[in-house]
Parts: structure tokens; sequence; C-alpha cells
């Protein structure tokens, strides 16, 4: 009974082991039962309006223990457009398992979506888990925007040398989608403007640039250049504007030739100066149709060569310049003479101012051509006071140079093959007129010149110079009240306020004898072939300037200078006290309403 007992005792014993062993181990399962787990923990998608679809991202789903299977369900919440937004590359699967997740943002507005994946796993712990996926839509970086008022974005100038200067020309800039800001940089010469140029800032409505160019001192060629339109916060970040300039040489002027014209069958080239306008390096020339060479010197100035077989034939020939490009070649009748055998005036000059075609009576002037007389001669020898030797009217007297004007002989005082200077006769005052009158010149050396016109006046004063150019320092004596001794005036030796100076003229016309002089000093019957000295006293009345302060005349107020010709006066005038001391004072003769040439001054000190 004992055994039985016991063993019965033993089999309780173990069965109730066995029971808390299954039970344990019962315990032990349900406390790790399996659950479903992510890779990456989160899903979130990034999109710019207007860009490529974001790439699709890749889920893991797992499980924490046995696998498991789920389904996959994507639900949205409004205003989240219920997640239609989203999708997936399957809908169920077995842990450990992946699903492709896929976003189409596409009319989306900007801002940020939220989505959710249901996974339900029936033998899960967690039955149904929620996974969220983000999605942000921005708007894209603003656009920079150029409308050009030309085809092909680009702007286009055109310019003749002789035409106006292009118009300005407006192109806009503007931004797409937000606030800018830009700046604007030109490059490619400092032909081209622009306003504004630099920063700007661009609020989506267009902003107006003004576009021009500046062609002076370009040559006839195409030149390019660009306006570069950059912001580092635009999409695009910069656009470029190409912009070209066409310049075209404008039509050829030529206004002048010098020299005017050359003899017959001159043996050697002569060199032609050819003014005018709108002259290129490209330019070229020719001579009644036959091309010569030239030389670029200016836009207003060509040196051409005129070789001896462009002269075989005598007769006027016109000069034409051309440019490529140019709408046509010179058409102005500027002409370059051959001149037949005998003498040809260029043009008649006061021989003081070097005013060109006015002549006086009694003034002296300087005839300018070509085979005027023989070889120089020295100038005609005048008696110091009045006396009977005349003047030539031919110098030398056998085979020389002679000169008529308005019919009337002229003294000669010298001749040159290229320079004649003569007194205009007296006789020419009868055509003293208003309006001037014109009459002919004409030159006898072998033959006759062809006529040359001059204008007549009462007077053309001219005050000499000590270069002899017409402007400068003037041919100024100071006069020693004291001893009555002369110096040059000049910057070394000035003249001082209040002293009196002798001024040197020609062109002051015709003169006459005040009463009471003394008849070895004034010939009443002298003619400008005979010398006259001593007291003259012009017709018209005579006063000068200093400084633009009258001067008042010392004694007589006017003599012959001794030694001198017929057709110089000396007028002795006193330095007024309002003179501003320096070395380039003014002075100015006026005879009978008549004005001396500019630019003449003496010193004061």
């Amino acid at each position: 009974m004992i055994c039985i007992r016991q063993r019965a005792a033993r089999f309780r014993h173990g069965l109730l082991f066995a029971i808390l062993v299954i039970s344990s181990a019962n315990l032990t399962y349900s406390a790790t039962a399996p659950d479903v787990s992510f890779s990456p923990a989160t899903l979130d998608f990034k999109y710019l309006v207007g860009n490529a679809l974001p790439a699709a991202q890749t889920l893991q789903i797992k499980s924490t223990g046995t696998a498991l299977d789920y389904t996959l369900l994507v639900t949205g919440t409004a205003p989240n457009y219920m997640g239609q937004w989203l999708s997936l590359s399957a809908a169920s699967g077995t842990t450990p398992g992946t699903v492709k997740v896929y976003v189409n943002p596409f009319g989306l507005p900007s801002g940020n979506y939220s989505a959710s994946i249901v996974v339900n796993a029936p033998k899960a712990n967690t039955t149904s888990v929620i996974y969220s996926v983000t999605l942000e839509v921005g708007d894209p970086a603003p656009l920079l925007s150029v409308t050009t008022p030309d085809p092909g974005g680009s702007i286009l100038f055109a310019f003749v040398t002789d035409g106006a200067v292009p118009a300005h020309k407006s192109m806009s800039v503007m931004s797409i989608g937000g606030a800018l800001s830009a700046s604007i940089a030109l490059s490619g010469g400092t032909w081209l403007k622009a306003t504004p140029t630099g920063n700007i800032a661009l609020v989506g409505l267009p902003s107006a640039v003004d576009v021009s160019v500046d062609p002076t001192g370009l040559t006839p060629g195409s030149y390019s250049g660009k306006i570069v339109v950059s912001s580092t916060t635009a999409s695009n970040k910069a656009i470029t504007v190409p912009v070209t300039l066409t310049v075209s040489a404008g039509k050829p002027v030529v206004s002048s030739v010098w020299p005017m014209g050359a003899l017959v069958n001159t043996a050697t080239n002569v060199t032609l100066t050819i003014t005018g306008s709108y002259f290129y390096p490209t330019s070229t020339a020719t001579l009644g149709g036959k091309g010569f060479a030239v030389t670029y010197i200016s836009p207003t100035t060509l040196m051409g060569t005129i070789t001896p077989d462009l002269m075989a034939n005598s007769g006027k020939q016109q000069v034409v310049v051309s440019t490529p490009t140019a709408a046509s070649s010179s058409t102005d009748p500027t002409m370059f003479w051959v001149y037949p055998p005998g003498p040809q005036i260029l043009s008649v000059a006061n021989t003081a101012s070097y005013t060109v075609n006015t002549i006086s009576p009694g003034g002296i002037v300087t005839i300018y051509g070509i085979n005027l007389g023989p070889a120089a001669t020295p100038p005609a020898l005048v008696t110091v006071f009045p006396g009977t030797d005349p003047i030539p009217t031919t110098l030398p007297a056998a085979g020389g140079t002679s000169v008529t004007i308005d019919g009337s002989p002229a003294p000669i005082l010298y001749t040159s093959p290229t320079q004649v200077s003569c007194i205009v006769p007296y006789a020419v005052s009868a055509k003293v007129k208003t309006p001037a009158i014109t009459v002919n010149l004409v030159v006898n050396y072998v033959s006759a010149s062809q006529p040359q016109a001059v204008t007549v006046v009462a007077a053309d004063p001219g005050v000499f110079t000590t270069d002899a150019s017409g402007a400068g320092q003037g041919a100024v004596l100071n006069i020693n009240s004291t001893t009555g001794n002369m110096t040059v005036n000049s910057a070394t030796s000035p003249a001082t306020k209040g002293s009196a100076v002798a001024i040197y003229i020609t062109g002051f016309g015709t003169t006459q004898c005040v009463d009471g002089t003394a008849p070895n000093l004034c010939n009443p019957a002298a003619t400008e072939a005979n010398l006259v000295s001593g007291v003259v006293t012009p017709v018209l009345p005579v006063s000068v300037a200093i400084d633009g302060i009258t001067a008042q005349l010392v004694g007589a107020g006017y003599q012959a200078p001794v030694g001198s010709v017929p057709g110089v006066l000396q007028i002795n005038a006193t330095v007024p006290a309002g003179v501003t001391a320096r070395n380039t004072v003014p002075v100015v003769v006026t005879v009978g309403g008549f004005t001396s040439q500019g630019k003449v001054t003496m010193a004061v000190k």
C-alpha cells in the first residue's frame, strides 16, 4: 500500500511538473508574438513645380519574429487629395518584403501633403499599422525673361557715317515666378550704351532697358557687343543678348584740292591735298577717271600723288573719292586743272593779312599762282622821298611780269614763278560801291592768264606781322618819346603803358594832302607809281584799339615809313593805361568801318 501510494504521489508530482512546464511554455510564446516594422522609418518626397517627378523610393516591411502576411492600402485625408498622388508597386506580401513607393504631384499646388500606407497583418501582434508618407511641393526658382526688339533675341543697329545716329531701342527684362535681384552688364566696346546698368530689382513686372549706340570715331565695319542679364537666384542664372552695330561709309565729299592745278607736261609728281569729309583708310581716288595713289590722313584729309602721265593734257579733271560700303562715290564738281602754258592765278591776298580776293585802292597784294614770271627778282628800288622815279609796271623791264586790275596797270614790287607783289591802282577807287563790285585781275607773262575775279572795297586794312604769317606778334615798334629811337616790340622788349608805338598796315584806301602840309612832304599829284612819304592822310577815318581799348593817335597820326613804298602806312598810337599787361595784347586797326584781321598781338608791360 505504501509503495502504491508513493508511486501515485510521484505520478501526480510529475504530471503537475509537466503541466507547469507546458503552462510556462505557453506563457513564453504569448510574450514574443511577431509584429511589423519598417525601414526607413519615414518617407519624404520633394518636388518643384515644372521639374521631373521625384524618383520612387523603396519601403522595406519586416517582422520582429516569424514571417507575416500583410496587405497594403493607401489612404489620405482632406485637403490632401485623399492620397491620390501616392501609389505602390504591390498591394500585399510576406515579411520581409519590399515595395516601391511612387508619387505623382503633377497639378498639385505648392504646399505640404501627407498620406498613409495602412499595413494589415492579421497574425501580427498589432494587426494594423499606419506608415506615413510626406510630400513637399514647391514653386521653382524664379525665371529670368528678356524680350528684345529684334528677331532671335538680339538687338541690331545700322549706321551710315553721313547719317543720323541710330534711334534708341528698348528691351524688357522681367522675372517669372517670383521676385529677383538681377544685374545688367555690357561688353564689346564703349560704343554700346544701356540704361540702367548694374543691379536692378525684378518683381514680376517688365523693366525697360534703354539700349543705344555711339558710333563716333568708328570706321566702317561690323561691331559686336553683349548685354548680360544675370541673377544667382534665378533658375536660368543668366541671359546674353547679342548687340550688333553695322557701320557703313557715308558718301565721300570733296570740298577742295591743293594745289588747284599744275602746268601741262609737268615732269615731276605733284602732291595733292584733298580736303572734304567721310574719308577712310580704305578710300581711293581718281583724276579724270584714272586712279592715283592716296594716303589716309584723317576723316577730312587725303594726300595723293599726281604722276606726270596724268598731266599730259591740259584741261580740268574731276577729283572723285570712293569708299567701299558707301552708297556712292563723291559727286562734287571739284577739279584739278592741268594748265596750258602761260601764267595761272590761284589766289590774290592782302600782303599783310592774307585775306583772299578782296582789294582796296593803293593796297599791296600778293598774287599766288603758276608760271607767273621769270626767276625771282629783287624788290623794286624806290626813292625814299617824293620824286619822279616811278615804280615799274613791268618787272623785269624786258620780258617780265605785268599785272592789270580792271584794265589799269599795277606797279610791280616783286615777281617770281609762283608769287607777284603789286600795288592796287588808285583808279579802282571808281569801282568802290555798295554793294561791292567785282573786277578782273590779269597777269601777263609770255601770255595772259585767265581773269581772276577780285572784289573792290574802300579799305581792306591788314596789320603786318613780324613773321609775315598774318597772325601773332605784329610789326610794331616801341617809340622812345625822349630820343625818338625805335625798338622792335616783342616779349623781351614790351611797350609800357602810356608810351607811343608805331603800327604798320596796308589796305587803307585813298589818301589826301591836308591844308598846310609842307610841299616837300605831300604831293597832291602823286600816284601809286611814285613814292609818297612824310605826312600821308587816308581819306577814311582811322582808329586803333589795343586790348579792346581805343588808343589815342600821336601827332598827325600817320606817315609813310621812310624807305617804304606806297601802300604802307605807319600809325603812331599811345598804349592805353587800361591795357592788361601781357605778351599777347590784341591790336586791331579800323579804317572807315573796315577792320584788320584778328589774332594780331603786341607785348605790353
